[in-house]
């Protein structure tokens, strides 16, 4: 018997017309959560949390979601596709606190492990898992922040790319950047030079730094970890009135702003 006319094509259509929505459903699935990357969201209002909170949850660059609500913090990657957050592949810290405080961590695992679905309206971003419902803000509007230039930033965290560590105490690190011009005390030493900057990264060229010895080994702890950083290319981020500042070779500084 033959195949009526035209069937064929009517079924040809209709799987053309499927095959593209599965394209555009894939094609959406590859920017699924691109508005909420590089952003961090803070909870706001009650939410249950054991210890009060709040939840912060930061979606990395890198497709990686971080989350802590009082206690230990949780990362992992992260997809966003169909509206839900998956994150099936968390590690979390191991660090001891208060007992309420660490009821939080249970409360985090059981919100990501039931996969809420989230709504980006703006700088709110909704998490709905049943009748569970938290509500978080953009934390650059909840606490704006302030710029790189024109203010003294003062060194208190250190790292080496695999530990973090503070500056010792009575040892005094700063750095500041007034237009072309970094200015910046190592602990020992004045340091000077011309800085660019591009997007998150600056750069300072001809560094000059004075030749004062130093003979204190926390000095010269800190001076090591802020020329090692200011050596070459620097990434910034600033949140509120903190800088952290992350050189190719892992090392940091942490910072706090005294304006």
């Amino acid at each position: 018997m033959r195949r009526p006319a035209g069937g064929f094509g009517l079924l040809g259509v209709l799987l053309v017309l499927a095959a593209c929505g599965d394209a555009a459903a894939g094609a959406a699935g590859d920017d699924a959560g691109a508005e909420l990357t590089g952003r961090t969201f803070v909870s706001t209002g009650d939410a249950g949390i054991p210890g009060g909170g709040p939840l912060t949850l930061t979606f990395t660059d890198d497709g990686r979601l971080l989350a802590a609500a009082g206690c230990n913090s949780t990362n992992g990657p992260v997809e966003l596709a169909r509206g839900r957050i998956v994150a099936a592949d968390l590690a979390m810290t191991a660090m001891g606190c208060e007992s309420d405080a660490m009821a939080s961590d249970e409360w985090v695992t059981g919100l990501l492990s039931a996969e809420p679905s989230w709504e980006l309206d703006g700088d709110l971003l909704v998490l709905t898992a049943g009748e569970r419902v938290v509500s978080l803000t953009d934390r650059d509007v909840l606490d704006p922040p302030v710029g790189l230039t024109g203010r003294r930033w003062d060194v208190d965290g250190l790292s080496d790319g695999e530990v973090a560590s503070s500056v010792p105490a009575g040892v005094t690190a700063y750095l500041r950047i007034d237009g072309d011009v970094l200015t910046a005390f190592t602990g020992c030493n004045e340091l000077t030079g011309t800085v660019t900057v591009e997007g998150d990264t600056f750069t300072v060229a001809g560094p000059a730094v004075t030749l004062a010895a130093c003979d204190d080994d926390a000095v010269r702890q800190v001076e090591g970890a802020v020329l090692a950083v200011l050596a070459g290319p620097v990434r910034f981020s600033i949140t509120g009135d903190r800088l952290a500042l992350e050189a190719p070779s892992g090392h940091g500084l942490q910072a706090v702003s005294a304006d």
